[in-house]
């Protein structure tokens, strides 16, 4: 039995590395929008009157918090969104992240 334990806890570990949920999609989403045009609001609240498209949540490998941010802002343009609002990061290893965010349109008045 115990011959199994490690190979099983190895495999386990590397699945869990860089996971990212898909978006829980709330609102209606739009055509994606490319990544870049996606405005990451990680301290300010955004500016504008908004519409929540969707909520996201990353955890995982990432050896960067901006390499998170951009996985989560990949996520956000996929569902046409054109910010992203950041709710909660936080760092839980040396190499491991976890975040939470809102997927973001801001309407216009």
């Amino acid at each position: 039995m115990k011959n199994y334990l490690i190979p099983v806890l190895l495999l386990s570990s590397l699945l869990s590395l860089g996971c990212a949920q898909p978006p829980l999609v709330i609102g209606q989403p739009a055509a994606s929008t490319s990544k870049d045009e996606v405005v990451i609001y990680y301290i300010d609240r955004p500016r504008c009157n908004f519409e929540t498209l969707a909520y996201i949540r990353v955890t995982g490998g990432y050896f960067t918090l901006e390499s998170m941010l951009g996985k989560m802002q990949k996520q956000a343009a996929g569902v046409g969104a054109d910010g992203l609002y950041v709710l909660h990061t936080q760092q839980l290893d040396v190499r491991e992240y976890l975040g939470t965010a809102k997927a973001i349109r801001c309407l216009t008045t």
